[in-house]
């Protein structure tokens, strides 16, 4: 006969047994345990180097018509000399009075500057109504002497206002408390001179060459 358990008795079975974990908790406890693996942290790509600009190739000048290179002096170095020069001329007259009692001041500069500004002006106006329209139709000899010696006797009048200029400006060295006003105007008087000089070889050593037949082209 089967014996008769009172409640408490049933209870106390019940504890001593080991009753089976549902599958449902027993899987959300596997989910959230520590796990002995770990996860490594996804790689970081290095972002690609940005190419470095390349530099625009320069035409070669020596390989170009009489007219494509007169076309580019007047629309290239014509242009910046009409654009540029009176913002130097204004911008030394400010540095000469704003800094007057500086020792570096570049004294006389902005006079230098006007002068070469109006010097320009007139030998620019000869070149594109005397001297130009004759070498874009491809004209040479003799006919071309005398303009051609007029202007490069020009450049070397430009040339020598350029070696004034570097005499005011200690060579174009700006002092070590110079204002960005001082700095700016020095970095453009650079600019001015570089390309200056690199309009005269064009038009002294490739167009006027050319044109008095000691070079082919």
């Amino acid at each position: 006969m089967p014996s008769i358990l009172t409640p408490l008795q049933r209870i106390a079975r019940k504890a001593r047994e080991r009753v089976p974990m549902p599958q449902v908790v027993r899987a959300v406890l596997q989910r959230f345990a520590p796990s002995d693996t770990v996860t490594p942290p996804p790689a970081v790509v290095a972002p690609e180097p940005t190419p470095a600009p390349v530099a625009e190739k320069q035409p070669n000048w020596e390989l170009r018509t009489q007219a494509e290179l007169v076309d580019h002096i007047v629309s290239h170095f014509h242009a910046r000399l009409r654009r540029d020069l009176p913002a130097l001329v204004a911008a030394a007259q400010r540095i000469e009075r704003e800094h007057a009692q500086h020792p570096a001041v570049p004294v006389n500069l902005a006079d230098e500057l006007a002068a070469l500004a109006s010097e320009l002006e007139g030998h620019m106006v000869k070149e594109e109504t005397v001297l130009f329209p004759m070498l874009r139709t491809g004209a040479r000899g003799g006919q071309l002497d005398m303009p051609i010696r007029m202007m490069e006797r020009d450049h070397d009048n430009h040339a020598d206002a350029l070696d004034r200029i570097r005499q005011c400006t200690t060579n174009l060295k700006p002092p070590t408390d110079a204002s960005t006003a001082w700095l700016d105007l020095y970095a453009g008087l650079v600019r001015l001179e570089t390309e200056l000089h690199q309009h005269i070889y064009l038009e002294n050593n490739v167009l006027f060459a050319r044109a008095a037949g000691e070079r082919d082209g």
